[in-house]
């Protein structure tokens, strides 16, 4: 019998914690109690809650067309496009609705532009401890037992190794590999092969995707990975809080791979959402908000060091290993007044807004170390 009172079906365990408002850095529950947000929504809300230039974007946007559908042109759509294309020198976008939607489009990007060149490989190699999604394509890309079993059988010629052996493992059938800068959910561990990975794709014709949607955008300290992509997954971040992904196309060679009819999207670059898009990158861009991610993470890693903590990560994406259940030091770090999630089971993952400042970063130091200590 379903409970009315949850009428869901039971694929989240959710925090006790019922969210009503967010201002800044800040978000506040149901019994008006405030709440420094170090999880921002799991690395959306870059610019922080209710950022009034975003706020604005999308009111006026809401006072002209909602929805059109990529039949037509649509100007909030277009301007978010060429202020995302030019950010990667002039590359071609697809919108999408999720980050997940933007990692399907990139592999069959790749396949496409492979059968194009009369060559119809189609091998996707990617790393042990990814994760690219809970579609049956991005479940087949993330070699977890937890998230695969019994949604099997997964879509084929998908090979998953360690990273420290994927420069190795690309072959002439393989399509692309696709990789996390920084791995998420395998504990916000950056991917320090990529060079070797682009050098083994340039020396077997391979793609490489890089699968930014949490990390991207800044969140890492830089707003372009150094090594080059042939395609960038971005989502999260992008929307400015509304759903928001696109797959990037920035190697040229690929701007004609997919004709009218090959891929489609019925929602996905919604002018509302591409009005807040665009808001969002402007002022990421303008204000080198990239920067600030570096230095405040920094800052925070220093500070979670000195409680003798493990971190691992870059910028605003940082990890705090504990060897035992993170649950608990989540739970208490709520009641000290943060919310932050987990990576994997045993780590505490900080993602908080491009928007910090030092005494936000201290005082997020302040109350580990204090939840740190009632667990103790």
């Amino acid at each position: 019998m379903l409970n009315p009172s949850h009428p869901f079906l039971h694929t989240y365990a959710r925090y006790p914690l019922t969210l009503v408002r967010g201002e800044g850095v800040r978000v506040q529950d149901d019994s008006g109690r405030w709440y420094l947000d170090a999880c921002t929504g799991i690395a959306v809300m870059a610019l922080g809650h209710a950022h009034p230039e975003v706020k604005a974007a999308v009111l006026a946007q809401l006072d002209g067309l909602w929805h059109g559908s990529n039949l037509v042109h649509m100007p909030s759509q277009q301007a978010c496009a060429t202020r995302l294309s030019r950010a990667f020198d002039d590359a071609a976008v697809f919108f999408t609705n999720s980050g997940v939607e933007a990692n399907e489009a990139a592999v069959k990007l790749a396949r496409k532009h492979h059968h194009r060149r009369g060559d119809p490989r189609s091998e996707i190699l990617t790393a042990t401890h990814a994760f690219h999604g809970r579609t049956l394509l991005g479940l087949a890309m993330t070699p977890k037992d937890k998230y695969r079993t019994g949604f099997g059988p997964l879509p084929p010629d998908i090979r998953s190794v360690p990273v420290e052996d994927l420069a190795a493992a690309v072959t002439e059938r393989t399509a692309a590999v696709v990789i996390e800068p920084v791995q998420g959910e395998g504990g916000c561990r950056p991917v320090t092969q990529l060079a070797a990975i682009r050098a083994a794709c340039d020396a077997n014709g391979a793609l490489l995707i890089t699968d930014e949607i949490q990390c991207g955008l800044g969140r890492k300290g830089h707003f372009r990975t150094p090594v080059r992509s042939d395609i960038v997954a971005l989502a999260k971040a992008l929307g400015g809080g509304l759903p928001l992904g696109a797959a990037v196309a920035v190697n040229p060679e690929l701007h004609d791979a997919f004709q009218p009819g090959d891929h489609g999207t019925t929602f996905g670059g919604n002018p509302v959402a591409c009005a807040a898009a665009d808001a969002t990158l402007r002022i990421i861009l303008e204000q080198d908000l990239p920067a600030r991610c570096g230095s405040m993470g920094g800052r925070l890693r220093a500070g979670l060091e000195d409680l003798g903590l493990e971190v691992t990560g870059q910028g605003l994406m940082l990890a705090a290993h504990l060897g035992r259940p993170a649950a608990p030091l989540l739970a208490a770090m709520r009641d000290r007044g943060v919310i932050a999630c987990p990576s994997g089971a045993e780590a505490v993952r900080f993602l908080p807004p491009f928007i910090i400042d030092e005494g936000h970063v201290d005082e997020l130091i302040a109350a580990t170390g204090a939840a740190l200590a009632d667990c103790a």
